[in-house]
C-alpha cells in the first residue's frame, strides 16, 4: 500500500470521491468524457482512462497519474493544489 495506513488510504479514497461529485470533476479534463476514475495529482485534475493512458506516456516528470479507486494516495497527493 505504498506506506499509507488502510485508515488513511480509505479516508483519501472519500475525499477523492467527494471531489469527484463537485461541479466540473465529472467529466475528463481532457476529452470531457463522463465519469472520469483517474487524476494527475501534481496538474490536480480528473481524466478518464485513455486520457490517463495518453499522460503516462507523456512521464512523470510532467504528469503523475493514479488510479482515484485502485491506487492509494497519501495526504499531500490528495491535498495537492
Amino acid at each position: 500500500m505504498s506506506g499509507v495506513s488502510k485508515f488513511t488510504a480509505d479516508r483519501n479514497q472519500r475525499i477523492l470521491l467527494d471531489l469527484l461529485t463537485q461541479p466540473g470533476n465529472d467529466v475528463c479534463a481532457d476529452c470531457k468524457a463522463r465519469t472520469p476514475r483517474w487524476a494527475s495529482h501534481n496538474l490536480g485534475i480528473f481524466i478518464c482512462m485513455n486520457c490517463a493512458s495518453i499522460h503516462r506516456k507523456i512521464g512523470t516528470h510532467v504528469t503523475k497519474v493514479k488510479s482515484v479507486t485502485m491506487d492509494s494516495w497519501s495526504r499531500e497527493q490528495v491535498e495537492a493544489r
